[in-house]
């Protein structure tokens, strides 16, 4: 993506709607979002080529609402509700089964100590992902994002990219460029006190370098008992991503490394899993390159290499045109690929 346009994104509003009276200067309300559809064709690993119109080769569509009122004393009430939505045939979500305010659904406070919100939350981890590699959300042509939350042979995290449900987050007002964050995601069920979810965060921006450290340990998927269903014996899941970008003129560098913990009664498997990746601006325009490697160790010997290379061209301030490709090689399947060229804007 463009970085100018990635820097407008997602705060870019089509309307800002107020209310009247006394309250007009304190609240707000700001409708927000993207569109994203792509012409081309994939081949999955191990599968065959479908020519295909596509969802969000750039980024995910989605649209959302976002306010905030004024308490006083540096207090704010604030709530965010975003839904996915699919551009080539109008439905709601990313997928079957997804939920209408599936991207965002939380409330909260925003205060001098920091933030606090309850409900459905986007995971820290998924933050990490997607803020430190070229290709941003795309789950189409991200290679980072697609060895994370795409996985093939058991090597991505659990949650499949979805947001954490139950969940509570709380982040510290930003310190000389440093800001820590936690979160916690109960189970919501009866009789299941352990399973829950939870991640702690470090973040860095200053200057050309952005940096940050996320561990997260998972003990269901989206319900209690549900990892048996994805990795047969799997009790619990334990990841940490380092992450950092940084800039040289017209050269944007990104670098990731994970590390992925499971444990299975009697034994378990981890993966490693690297990514590196430039954005290029030349003249208007901007080269997107990103190649990620995951290897698995311990009960499991599994490799997969992902490789991509694109193209933004912006029409404006909020919308541009790109292309793209990527391959996709993986232990136990055939080669995979994924080339399109589509348009995106924002509102």
């Amino acid at each position: 993506m463009n970085r100018k346009l990635r820097r407008a994104f997602p705060a870019a509003a089509l309307a800002s709607l107020c209310w009247s009276g006394h309250a007009a200067a304190q609240s707000s309300v700001t409708l927000y979002g993207d569109v994203d559809a792509f012409v081309g064709a994939k081949k999955a690993l191990g599968g065959q080529t479908a020519w295909m119109v596509g969802n969000g080769g750039a980024t995910a569509s989605f649209w959302g609402l976002k306010g905030s009122e004024d308490l006083g004393g540096g207090y704010q009430a604030v709530f965010e509700l975003e839904s996915y939505f699919s551009v080539q045939n109008g439905t709601f979500g990313r997928f079957a089964g997804d939920g209408f305010f599936s991207r965002n659904a939380w409330v909260g406070i925003n205060a001098p100590w920091g933030k606090l919100v309850f409900g459905q939350i986007g995971p820290l981890y998924w933050n990490s992902t997607i803020f430190y590699n070229p290709f941003f959300n795309s789950f189409v042509f991200s290679p980072a994002v697609i060895h994370t939350y795409v996985a093939v042979n058991g090597q991505g995290v659990g949650g499949g990219g979805g947001e954490w449900s139950n969940a509570v987050t709380y982040s510290t007002a930003p310190y000389d460029g440093w800001q820590l964050n936690a979160q916690y995601a109960f189970g919501n069920a009866a009789g299941e006190p352990g399973q829950n979810k939870w991640a702690g965060q470090v973040q860095y921006r200053g200057g050309p370098i952005t940096a940050n450290v996320v561990y997260q340990q998972l003990k269901f998927n989206s319900v209690p008992g549900d990892f048996a269903s994805s990795v047969p014996g799997l009790s619990t899941q334990s990841a940490v991503q380092a992450g950092a970008t940084y800039e040289i003129g017209a050269v944007k560098l990104y670098g990731q490394y994970q590390y992925i913990s499971n444990a299975i009664a009697g034994g378990g498997y981890h993966v490693n899993f690297g990514q590196l990746g430039a954005s290029i601006q030349i003249g208007v325009g901007t080269v997107l390159m990103s190649d990620g490697m995951s290897k698995s160790g311990g009960e499991r010997d599994e490799f997969r290499n992902t490789w991509s290379v694109g193209y933004d061209y912006p029409l404006s301030r909020r919308t541009l045109v790109y292309t793209a490709v990527l391959g996709d090689h993986a232990t136990h399947f055939s080669s995979g690929y994924t080339i399109g060229g589509g348009i995106r804007t924002l509102f």
